[in-house]
């Protein structure tokens, strides 16, 4: 008793990869062992296999068992040590799988994602912003970045989470920055003054930029500027585009005063309620953009711009751009037969 007890307490210290092969070791030993002292009963080595398995997973079928003396006291031998090493492996299996479930929630493991799109700074806009991609792409992957919360603020198989200081390069890193689609940084909450918080903002891009240059990579990123004021510092880091929620709000509350419902238009085209804008790439088929406009409004579609240029409304006999990106207003049905 206190040989086994001794026995037991080694393996549960035992390494965990010297635990995989001595659990391994003694399935297939034992399979092949049955197998030569009992040939008739067990006929083949995999037949011995079976029977071992579920020895050890104490399931016990009984479809199978040894008859002879030197069968049976194999068998009494590998209940005690097959069934406590078994439960053992099985128990360290359900601890590693607890650990990692414990750092994927606290944001300690490394992503291994490609093509996924970065939120940094955990805000009530980065949260609808989550919702609203979960709800538009069926397969997107997004990885969450925050050194204030210390564990995922939201819990969705597509979503991953790092804990840390964005400006940190490791962390950056950690969210597997240069394989990632897109970034978006939204600025931070709280008692911060909006230089303040564009200072913090500005220095987060400007490290992704430089992680980007360093490896001659272009990392696209998108910045939410409280002060408008700011933008041209962030031009200078060379961040691609600029978000600035505060300009918006107040030139559209101005719009809905001069023109009533203005408001409630361009709400359903940042939502998923009814018509929304969507970005397609350009048809063989089209030359100029007059072709594009009457092929897409053919289907229930308005083209509006080529990227941020919205001058193309003046411009219907001019060639598209081969690299161009189109920008049009339907519904989701009309986008996927578009694009399909």
């Amino acid at each position: 008793m206190i040989f086994f007890r001794r026995f037991f307490t080694r393996i549960i210290h035992m390494n965990n990869w010297i635990l995989i092969f001595a659990t391994l070791s003694l399935i297939l030993g034992s399979s092949y062992i049955i197998y030569f002292l009992e040939p008739k009963t067990f006929t083949t080595p995999f037949e011995g296999l079976w029977w071992t398995m579920t020895t050890i997973a104490t399931v016990g079928y009984g479809d199978i068992s040894p008859t002879t003396v030197n069968g049976k006291l194999f068998a009494m031998f590998l209940y005690i040590v097959g069934i406590g090493l078994m439960t053992i492996f099985i128990g360290k299996v359900i601890d590693f799988l607890s650990i990692r479930k414990r750092l994927k929630e606290e944001g300690k493991l490394k992503i291994t994602v490609e093509d996924h799109i970065i939120l940094i700074n955990w805000t009530k806009k980065a949260e609808i912003t989550l919702k609203e991609l979960l709800a538009t792409f069926q397969n997107i992957r997004v990885v969450i970045i925050d050194e204030e919360m210390s564990k995922t603020p939201i819990f969705h198989e597509q979503v991953d989470f790092v804990n840390g200081n964005p400006a940190n390069i490791d962390i950056l890193h950690q969210a597997n920055l240069l394989q990632c689609k897109s970034v978006m940084i939204f600025s931070p909450e709280g008692l911060m003054t909006a230089s303040q918080a564009d200072g913090r903002t500005l220095l987060i891009a400007s490290m992704i930029e430089g992680i980007g240059k360093q490896n001659h990579r272009n990392i696209y990123t998108i910045c939410e500027v409280s002060d408008s004021k700011h933008i041209n510092a962030f031009v200078h880091a060379n961040v691609e585009e600029f978000i600035t929620p505060n300009d918006t709000a107040a030139n559209l509350a101005a719009r809905s005063i001069l023109f009533n419902g203005s408001s409630e238009i361009i709400r359903q085209l940042t939502s998923l309620q009814g018509f929304d804008l969507y970005s397609i790439p350009k048809n063989n088929e089209w030359t100029t953009y007059a072709d594009a406009s009457q092929a897409l409004a053919a289907k229930g579609a308005l083209l509006i711009s080529n990227g941020n240029d919205l001058s193309i409304i003046n411009q219907h006999n001019h060639p598209i751009p081969h690299d161009a990106k189109l920008f049009i207003i339907c519904n989701h049905s009309t986008y996927l037969e578009i694009i399909s």
